[in-house]
Parts: structure tokens; sequence; C-alpha cells
């Protein structure tokens, strides 16, 4: 008896995958700072106290002998212009005594017996005899302030991305083979 064979084979399908590839590169900023130091400048004058004490000394009778010389020389000349006026005025008067009036008893009173004298405590000198001169001190602080430069270079990230592909290939065809056994006739299609 005749009879109909069918042989089919099946289609294989072949796929590539390539998988997508994705680089990044950071970019690194570069920073330069240059910083100028500030100055200062102190200019400092020191304070400067004077005190004076030789009033003070002199008052107590300690002084100086070149200043002892200069009163001593001071009241000699004091006292003999004081003599040639007290002798002067005298000799007017005397000169005048012909106009009559007492004028010997008169410059007798004027003459003292008893020399006078001033008597001084010595060994305390008086007020404000102590001179003080203060002169304050300074600071004079000057300032250069120094400045800053900052310069940025940016450098931007670099990325790079190629995108993944599948690739398909047909390795072998379907085929559908009949085949007809029996009979006289064998044909294959």
């Amino acid at each position: 008896m005749p009879r109909l064979e069918i042989n089919q084979t099946f289609a294989k399908i072949d796929w590539d995958v390539q998988s997508p590839r994705y680089s990044f590169e950071p970019g690194q900023a570069k920073v330069l700072i240059e910083q100028t130091p500030a100055e200062m400048n102190v200019q400092y004058v020191p304070p400067r106290l004077t005190i004076d004490q030789s009033e003070c000394w002199a008052d107590m009778d300690m002084k100086h002998i070149f200043r002892r010389n200069e009163e001593a020389a001071a009241d000699a000349k004091r006292q003999v212009l004081n003599y040639i006026e007290k002798t002067v005025l005298e000799g007017a008067q005397l000169g005048a005594i012909e106009n009559g009036g007492n004028v010997i008893r008169n410059l007798a009173m004027g003459h003292h017996l008893l020399p006078q004298h001033s008597f001084q405590y010595g060994n305390v000198p008086r007020n404000f005899s102590l001179r003080i001169e203060c002169i304050p001190g300074e600071t004079r602080m000057d300032w250069k302030i120094g400045g800053t430069m900052i310069n940025v270079q940016d450098r931007p990230f670099q990325h790079n991305y190629e995108r993944g592909r599948i690739s398909y290939t047909l390795q072998k065809k379907n085929e559908l083979h009949f085949e007809s056994i029996g009979g006289n006739l064998n044909i294959e299609y």
C-alpha cells in the first residue's frame, strides 16, 4: 500500500549579542591658588618719663657747685646795685640838707641796728618744685593686605556610549520533505 512520508527540519537561528559599552572619565578641575601674605609693620615709640629733682635739691640747699657760684654772683651783683642805689638816694638827701628838715635823723632811722634774717625750714622742698614730664608712647601699625588669586581650569567629564547590537543569522533553513513510498512511483518533493 502506498503511503506518504513527511520529514520536517526546523530552522536554526543563531544570534550574536554585543553588549553596550559605557566608559566615563571624570573631569578633574585644576585649582591654582596664589596667596600674597599680608604685611604688618609695627613702629613703637617708647614712652618717656622725665623727673627733674634739681629744684627739690636746691630747696634743701644741696646745689651743684656751678649753681652755687651763679647764685652767689647774682646775689653779689644785686647787693652792689642795691648799695649804689641806697648811697645815691642818701647822697641826694644829704645834698638837700640846706632845704631844712631833720635829714640825718631820718637817715639814721632808716638804718636798722640789727640785720633782718629770714628763716626757712630747709629740709623739705617747697610745693611743686618737683617737675615731672611724661610723653606717652605710641604704637603705629601699618597693614598691607595681601591678595588671593584663584584660577580654576575646568575640564569637562567625558563619557562614551556604544549601543549594543544583536545580529541574527540563519544557520539552517527549515525544510519540509514529502516522500511517497509504495506503489510504482517514488517521487520526492
